[in-house]
């Protein structure tokens, strides 16, 4: 694959509503429609997933996240740009102070990507300099959740509190 190409994770998630709030208003036409949550056992077994590769992350070891990556991610870019993909979103964040549950929420089909079984894990985590939304985007293979997306919604405050992002 070229250069050019953009991780699959940022793909997925970028430019597309995955918000764990099913009661949030459409943003736009690329907007992912999230299913009913899975079975209590389903959802424990996708959050321990997510954690085990945000554990992963945060002992500094994004080279050893390419594993547990699924085909989707596997087939759009190589180890080298993903782990250099994730190493640069969490740039400047400091140690993890702490992470909040998690939000699990499904869906059959993402803008991009084939049809398939996917869950998006949502957390809110507070590192040593900011507070963050982490998600995990997963697919189910062979019956095995495996990342197949990674991202980070930061907000930048500036004087007085305000919001930026």
């Amino acid at each position: 694959m070229k250069h050019g190409v953009l991780l699959v994770g940022l793909l997925l998630l970028a430019g597309c509503d995955v918000s764990i709030n099913t009661n949030a208003p459409a943003t736009n036409t690329s907007a992912v429609v999230l299913s009913q949550p899975g079975s209590a056992q389903q959802q424990k077994q996708i959050a321990d997933t997510a954690n085990e590769f945000l554990l992963l992350l945060d002992a500094g070891r994004a080279d050893m996240t390419w594993t547990s990556a699924g085909s989707v991610l596997k087939a759009a870019t190589t180890e080298p740009n993903w782990v250099k993909g994730i190493s640069g979103l969490r740039m400047g964040l400091g140690e993890l102070q702490q992470r909040n549950q998690y939000q699990v929420a499904f869906t059959k089909q993402l803008p991009d990507a084939p049809p398939g079984h996917y869950a998006a894990v949502q957390t809110q985590s507070t590192f040593a300099n900011m507070t963050v939304t982490e998600a995990v985007l997963l697919s189910e293979e062979a019956d095995q959740w495996r990342v197949v997306g990674y991202n980070i919604s930061k907000a930048v405050e500036v004087s007085a509190g305000i919001r930026l992002f």
